[in-house]
C-alpha cells in the first residue's frame, strides 16, 4: 500500500537520486574508527532491504536507523522510528494518507504518542536548519545524541539524507569515545543537550575541529555558555523546538542569553504567538499532520501546533517562561508520568504512586522526577527502591521519594 504522496516521493527520489550521481563516491557516514560508508554503498544497502507490511521499523544505532530511513523512503512505505528501549507502538487510528514518518514520543502532555509527517513537512524542518545554520560548510554532523528524537534526527542523519551532509557516529556520548569519533576529521558540527555539553566541557573534549555547536532539549543557561566561552573559546548556539513542529528559533546573535530563559530569534517561514494562557501556538511548513489519539482542545495540524510551553514574546525573540505540561523533561529527554508511574506499581505491586516532575538544582538537568506513595516515609528505604526500580530505565528513576511522615 502506498501511503506517501506522489510529490513528496519525486521530490525525495528526486534528491535523493542527485545526491548518490554527484557524490556517490563520497562518505556518507563515518564509523568511530574513522572508516566510511560512501552515499553509494549506503543507497545499495538500503535498496537490498525488503521492508514487508505497512511500515517499516526503525530502531537501532546510526547505521541501522540511516539504511531502514531510507529503505522505507525509497519503496514509499511510512517509517516508525522507535527508541532502542522502547517497543512500537501500534498507532490506535489509521495512518492518515501522504505519511512518510511516524514518530512515537512523549511531548509536553506527558502521553507517549504517534505523530505523523510528510515527506514535505519533514524537507521543511530539515531545509530550514539546513540554510539557517549553514550546514553545508560546516562538515560532518555528529551523532552522539539519540538519532531516534527528533533534535538527532534532523540536524544528522535526515541531513544526510536530503541534503548530502555525511553523519560522524558516536557510538556512545561520552567525553572519550567522542574524542576518539571525532579526531578524524578537520571540521564537523556538534549537537548536544545541556546536560551532555557540561559533561563534555568539564570532560577535557578538545573542541579545535567544531564548526558549530548546537545545543537543544532544555534551554542553555548563561552559566554553561560562560563556561564553554572562558575555558574553550567555543559558542554554543541555543535551538528551540518541538517533535511536533520541528526547529522554531535559535540564538544566531550572541547578547540574547538571559539566565537560561532565552531561547533565540525565529527561524525563517516560522511565525509565532501566545494564547490567552502565555503557551507559544507556532504555525510553520513543518507542523506534522497529528497525533493517532488527539487530547480534548488539542491544537494540532493544518500547519499550527500549540505548544505546552509559556513563553514571553517580543517581536521575534522568545524567552523560555515555564512549561504547563504534564510532561517530564530530564536532561532534554522527555517522560511520562504516567508510563514511570505504571513500572513502579507493577514492580512494587502497589495499587498507587504518583509521578511529576520539579525544577532541578541542577540547571542542566531542568528537572528531577519526584515519586509519592501513600506508605510511612520509614519504609520507603533502600530495599524498597531497588524493587520499584527493577523495571524502569536509569534517566526514568525518580531523585526525590515522598511518603506519609
Amino acid at each position: 500500500m502506498v501511503y506517501a504522496s506522489p510529490q513528496g516521493l519525486q521530490m525525495f527520489g528526486e534528491r535523493w537520486d542527485r545526491i548518490v550521481a554527484e557524490r556517490g563516491a563520497q562518505a556518507a557516514l563515518y564509523l568511530a574508527d574513522g572508516r566510511a560508508t560512501t552515499f553509494r554503498e549506503l543507497d545499495a544497502e538500503a535498496r537490498a532491504l525488503k521492508p514487508a507490511g505497512d511500515h517499516v521499523l526503525v530502531q537501532g544505532d546510526v547505521p541501522q536507523i540511516l539504511r531502514q530511513l531510507l529503505a522505507g523512503f525509497l519503496r514509499e512505505v511510512p517509517v516508525q522510528l522507535v527508541e532502542k528501549d522502547r517497543a512500537r507502538r501500534v498507532p490506535a487510528s489509521p495512518v492518515p494518507p501522504g505519511t512518510a514518518l511516524i514518530k512515537q514520543a512523549v511531548g509536553g502532555s506527558g502521553v507517549r504518542r504517534c505523530q505523523f509527517f510528510t515527506f514535505d513537512q519533514i524537507a521543511a524542518d530539515v531545509d530550514r536548519l539546513h540554510e539557517a545554520l549553514d550546514l553545508g560548510a560546516r562538515g560532518a554532523g555528529v551523532a552522539a545524541i539519540s538519532c531516534a528524537h527528533s533534535f538527532g534526527l534532523t540536524m544528522t542523519v535526515l541531513q544526510t539524507l536530503f541534503n548530502g551532509v555525511p553523519t560522524c557516529f558516536a557510538p556512545q556520548p561520552f567525553a572519550q569515545p567522542l574524542m576518539e569519533a571525532m579526531k578524524h576529521h578537520q571540521r564537523l558540527f556538534l549537537p548536544g543537550v545541556p546536560a551532555l555539553w557540561k559533561a563534555w566541557l568539564m570532560g577535557d573534549v578538545r573542541f579545535d575541529n567544531i564548526s558549530l555547536a548546537i545545543s537543544a532539549g532544555s534551554p542553555l543557561t548563561s552559566g554553561l555558555e560562560r563556561m564553554a566561552l572562558e575555558q574553550h573559546g567555543l559558542k554554543i548556539n541555543n535551538l528551540y523546538g518541538t517533535s511536533e513542529c520541528g526547529a522554531v528559533c535559535w540564538d544566531e546573535t550572541p547578547d540574547l542569553r538571559e539566565d537560561g530563559r532565552a531561547l533565540g530569534t525565529l527561524l525563517p517561514g516560522v511565525q509565532a504567538q501566545t494564547d490567552a494562557e502565555g503557551r507559544l501556538i507556532v504555525t510553520s511548513s513543518s507542523v506534522g499532520l497529528g497525533y493517532d489519539e488527539q487530547l480534548p482542545q488539542e491544537q494540532y495540524g493544518d500547519g499550527v501546533f500549540t505548544t505546552s510551553d509559556q513563553i514571553e514574546q517580543q517581536g521575534n525573540r522568545l524567552w523560555f517562561q515555564q512549561c504547563a505540561g504534564a510532561g517530564i523533561n530530564v536532561a532534554g529527554r522527555k517522560l511520562s508520568p504516567a508510563e514511570i508511574a505504571e513500572k513502579i506499581m507493577r514492580a512494587s505491586q502497589l495499587e498507587h504512586v504518583k509521578i511529576y516532575g520539579t525544577r532541578s538544582r541542577d540547571p542542566e538537568r531542568c528537572q528531577d522526577i519526584v515519586a509519592e506513595f501513600d506508605l510511612p516515609q520509614a519504609e520507603i528505604n533502600a530495599a524498597f527502591k531497588i524493587t520499584a526500580c527493577s523495571l524502569l530505565a536509569p534517566w526514568e528513576v525518580p531523585r526525590k521519594w515522598i511518603g506519609r511522615s
